[in-house]
């Protein structure tokens, strides 16, 4: 018991403290810069999904990991034991900030009663609004449809159907130009993205086709209030479909309002409650789970005299990012394709799935436009992906190749197998897919273990590590191409950068060898 009340002393005061400036903090940030004073104008989901989902990990790494080092197991791995307790607090954070935000979004939100809509622009901007009278225009609606892929694996295919229909003062007004307020209807269904291109466009069809059923029998006027869209991924979908509708670019002067059928009055629902009922739950399991490990005295010593510990994963990893030693051109590689997604994100590009057009739009691989004439997408595609499982994915595969290849080659010829691989990668992309979006390292990286594959053919390790190489290389290689076999995956690429990497990692190997020799 006397080990137990040490734990919690330490560890205790600084999660109560972290938790809630993390929650209330981020809360008052938003509220400043984007709620009173309209500072700041960016997604909504980046404050309702993305911050919740990635934020904690800041002030958990910051505050909490190294308090948790006093923490020890007899059995098993000590700094598995001590992540665990990391995720615990990463989890309760995240539950209440997923809460608090959207408590925060409808409790702010604001409620106008308008005679018509067209006194939307004579009051103050508000994010509900009451219609006493309006009438819609069907015949001038439109639509726009977002494809996009989910799942850990892209298994997933989303269609998000919007709809548009102009809102009028009313049922006598003529449209004579284009309409600026819109009321916004939305569909969505899921499908399995590993069946064919054929059975995809028909389940899309016969989805469409039931969605234009629905609109056609819509009850407009069949809501409590209007919700009138932030920026957001559906605000910008539903601007798609104006524009399909009026073939011009819609800006921010469009106003969606999207009709809500639950009472404005019950719109907070229990939210603030749970902020503090998700808070309870956690500390109940983190308090539980505080039972079992051991504790060191030794590192709460150390930690209180503010010495760094011997060995610490963390800085290892941040470490691997600076470009030096054995993993110089690495550190670069990787370097250029988080900078790059970090600009696709902060461009406002889907964090999980951004869709084609989006890829298309930053150098997506793509065999009409790249044998139009852009023939640079070859290279841009490669620092390029699909969302930031694709990226971690690579991350992690390039890193574990890199190991083997980058001592051995040097980092200029490592450069050189890098990219000549990922650009044989992209050619036979293009080539197989005729109509195929590609995007990623994993070209690139394979030609890297087509490279360790080819160079087992040489004396380029030594003999008697070559058959556990080998195993480790092949089993990877092999359920990768396995996987690529369900769809969803550019094999092509995969399998022009194995090929083309094991033949030009043996040539770069024998140029050194006969540099060596003289040759």
């Amino acid at each position: 018991m006397e080990t137990y009340i040490l734990k919690l002393k330490h560890i205790l005061p600084t999660f109560l403290t972290v938790t809630f400036g993390t929650v209330f903090g981020l809360a008052f940030f938003r509220w400043l810069l984007c709620i009173q004073f309209s500072l700041l104008d960016i997604k909504e989901e980046i404050w309702v999904l993305w911050l919740p989902l990635i934020f904690p990990w800041i002030p958990i790494t910051l505050w909490l990991r190294q308090r948790f080092r006093v923490l020890t197991v007899k059995k098993g791995d000590t700094d598995k034991a001590r992540f665990f307790f990391q995720i615990i607090s990463w989890g309760v954070m995240t539950a209440m900030l997923f809460v608090s935000q959207a408590y925060l979004t409808t409790a702010t939100g604001k409620l106008k009663e308008l005679s018509t809509i067209s006194d939307i622009d004579k009051t103050e901007k508000a994010r509900y609004y009451k219609l006493t009278d309006f009438a819609v225009a069907p015949y001038f609606g439109g639509s726009y449809t977002d494809f996009r892929t989910s799942g850990k694996y892209n298994q997933y295919l989303n269609f998000d159907v919007y709809f548009v229909t102009p809102i009028l003062k009313d049922s006598t007004e003529i449209i004579k130009d284009i309409p600026k307020y819109w009321y916004g209807v939305k569909f969505k269904e899921q499908i399995s993205n590993k069946i064919s291109n054929e059975e995809k466009e028909n389940k899309y069809q016969t989805f469409y086709n039931d969605c234009i059923e629905k609109m056609n029998k819509y009850k407009f006027h069949s809501l409590d209030h209007f919700e009138r869209k932030p920026t957001s991924d559906d605000r910008q979908n539903f601007l798609k479909a104006i524009e399909a509708r009026t073939k011009q670019t819609a800006d921010d002067n469009f106003i969606v309002l999207e009709p809500i059928k639950e009472k404005f009055e019950d719109r907070n629902g229990n939210k603030f409650a749970w902020i503090f009922g998700s808070f309870g739950i956690g500390l109940g399991v983190l308090l539980f789970s505080l039972i079992w490990p051991g504790y060191s005295e030794t590192e709460r010593k150390r930690f209180l005299s503010g010495k760094k510990p011997k060995q610490d994963d963390l800085v290892d990893m941040l470490n691997y990012l600076i470009p030096k030693g054995d993993h110089f051109a690495t550190s670069i590689i990787l370097d250029l394709n988080i900078l790059v997604f970090l600009l696709m994100i902060f461009s406002g590009i889907h964090i999980i799935s951004p869709n084609g057009i989006e890829l298309l739009q930053w150098g997506a691989n793509r065999r009409l436009e790249t044998t139009g004439g852009e023939w640079w997408r070859l290279l841009t595609s490669m620092f390029l992906h699909g969302g930031i499982m694709h990226l971690f994915l690579n991350i992690y595969g390039l890193v574990i190749a890199a190991i083997f290849v980058e001592p051995l080659l040097g980092r200029k010829k490592y450069f050189i197998l890098y990219l000549l691989s990922g650009l044989c990668g992209s050619l036979a992309s293009i080539w197989w897919y005729p109509n195929t979006i590609s995007v990623g390292a994993s070209g690139a990286i394979f030609g890297l273990y087509g490279a360790i594959l080819g160079l087992l053919l040489t004396n380029a390790f030594p003999k008697e590590g070559k058959k556990g190489i080998f195993m480790m290389i092949g089993i990877y290689v092999g359920i990768n191409l396995l996987w690529g076999l369900t769809g969803g995956i550019d094999n092509a690429a995969h399998i022009g950068g194995l090929l083309s990497g094991a033949i030009i990692g043996i040539i770069l190997y024998k140029l050194d060898d006969g540099e060596k020799n003289g040759i």
